[in-house]
């Protein structure tokens, strides 16, 4: 999806699938709905300039960015972060769940390691469950792309067979 199609509307949805499943036992807390409140009737560069979004690379323009995070956290971890993400080279953005926690694994203590390792289990499959929701939900997924790419692929091999 291009950056002009992302929507304030589009981006609240797939906010909503993620704290839903983030946090399954209530709400967010309230540092993090403030975040997710996204004022409605946006797109593109005017809805991601919101300082909110952290540009990938930092301070870059809104139209260079190649990633916008939005830090949501989870129950357990208040670190990841709902990105949207610029796919290689191309002007297509897909939605993605960035666990951001695999940083520490040097700093971490061996009395530790493992609450880590089940913590870095528990972000993984999240961010697996959020994205099977979000392509489920049509949102725009580095599953989706890939697909889309691949019928595109078939179709014009097919084309050329004719």
């Amino acid at each position: 999806m291009k950056l002009e199609e992302l929507t304030s509307e589009l981006l609240a949805q797939a906010i909503g699938i993620y704290l839903q499943r983030a946090y399954p036992d209530g709400p967010a807390p309230e540092v993090v709905r403030g975040r997710a409140e996204i004022p409605p009737g946006l797109r593109g560069a005017a809805l991601f300039a919101d300082e909110r979004y952290e540009r990938v690379p930092p301070k870059t323009a809104v139209e260079q960015a190649t990633r916008f995070n939005l830090r949501l956290g989870n129950a357990m971890y208040p670190n990841m972060k709902l990105g949207v993400d610029r796919v290689g080279g191309s002007a297509e953005f897909v939605l993605v769940v960035d666990t951001h926690d695999k940083l520490f694994a040097s700093v971490i203590q061996e009395s530790e390691r493992e609450k880590y390792r089940a913590l870095l289990d528990h972000n993984r499959r999240l961010q697996e469950e959020i994205q099977r929701a979000w392509s489920a939900a049509g949102l725009p997924t580095f599953e989706l792309y890939l697909r889309a790419q691949m019928a595109g692929l078939a179709r014009g091999q097919a084309e050329g067979r004719k």
